[in-house]
């Protein structure tokens, strides 16, 4: 799996299902979007981006990555554990390091353990990084593997590490698709949730609901960096066709420690209406005549370049105009 090439093409998710196979299409990443045209048809009282296919318009210094809002990476880096040598000096509970994969080691009785962990060494990045996406490779059905995570400073895991954890899933953030052909799985996630760090340890535990076969991990991939200090992003111009009245607004997001998030409603000129808005701020007070159409502007910003704004969805609600009939008397 190239994670890196993976961020500038669409990922397809497919699932297999009791009755047949669903496929779903994301943009992993949205640093330049220019579409000066807005929607045609915006209606039914709320209008809201939760980064699937980011509607922005422009913008500096930001990226978009599995539904999550960022600011820019200035530097990337890609770390692969794929090889026997890098998977034997980790620890193992009913599982084995075999072919350049770990997978369920059999049993006294020739079969093959149905669960099992693999508890990876410790990667050290070489100085506090985000860690941003995670994807790995392995046999079977997506039930097969699931891969938690813990991160700390200090070079051996000790009470000032995080515990162990899966990142946030919010809305699709984690998604797996099966090759039926070639019995294998893959899975890629956003890290959303994982601690920035230095160091970080990942744990695979196991699942089999046949002992005549083993479940192996091929490889697992880390992207991780540092971000700008500073970035803006742009919403696509929201007109609605129904409009009474503006409502409030709809904001899910991320702030830590050290970094700054201002989300702003303005005009489509860039005219300032509400500034640093929260979820649920009242709008009522902006007048739809003079304001038919509304723009959000997020302006991000951090002292640590490990740590980043996250903004999940962003959007605003307003009162849609109702057609009234009339009983018609005839006479």
């Amino acid at each position: 799996m190239n994670i890196p090439r993976m961020l500038r093409i669409l990922l397809v998710a497919i699932s297999i299902g009791s009755f047949g196979i669903t496929i779903s299409l994301t943009r992993a990443s949205s640093q330049q979007i220019k579409d000066d045209k807005p929607p045609e048809d915006i209606r039914g009282g709320v209008w809201s981006d939760h980064f699937y296919n980011p509607q922005l318009v422009g913008g500096v210094n930001f990226d978009v990555q599995m539904s999550h809002l960022i600011l820019k990476f200035d530097q990337q880096l890609h770390w692969t554990q794929t090889w026997t040598a890098h998977f034997n000096h980790g620890d193992f509970f009913q599982t084995e390091a075999i072919s350049d994969s770990v997978q369920l080691a059999p049993d006294e009785m020739g079969k093959y353990f149905i669960t099992g962990t693999y508890t990876s060494t410790v990667f050290y990045a070489g100085k506090p990084v985000d860690w941003s996406l995670t994807g790995w490779d392995f046999s079977g059905i997506p039930e097969g593997i699931e891969v938690k995570f813990r991160t700390g400073n200090t070079p051996t895991p000790d009470e000032t590490w995080t515990a162990w954890g899966v990142p946030l899933k919010i809305f699709n953030e984690y998604i797996c698709w099966y090759t039926f052909n070639t019995d294998d799985t893959g899975c890629l996630t956003n890290m959303s949730g994982i601690d920035s760090s230095a160091y970080i340890q990942y744990r695979a535990a196991f699942h089999s609901d046949d002992p005549t076969k083993t479940v192996a991990l091929y490889d697992i991939d880390f992207l991780y960096g540092t971000h700008t200090i500073t970035g803006t992003a742009l919403s696509t111009i929201i007109p609605p066709v129904d409009l009474r009245e503006w409502e409030s607004v709809i904001i899910t997001s991320t702030i830590p420690t050290s970094t700054t998030l201002i989300i702003d409603v303005t005009t489509p000129d860039g005219t300032i209406l509400a500034h640093d808005v929260q979820n649920g701020d009242n709008l009522t007070w902006i007048d739809p005549v003079e304001n038919p159409a509304l723009q959000l502007r997020a302006s991000f910003s951090t002292s640590d370049k490990s740590l980043t704004p996250d903004v999940d969805v962003w959007g605003i609600k307003w009162s849609v105009l109702h057609k009234q009939y009339l009983p018609a008397i005839v006479r």
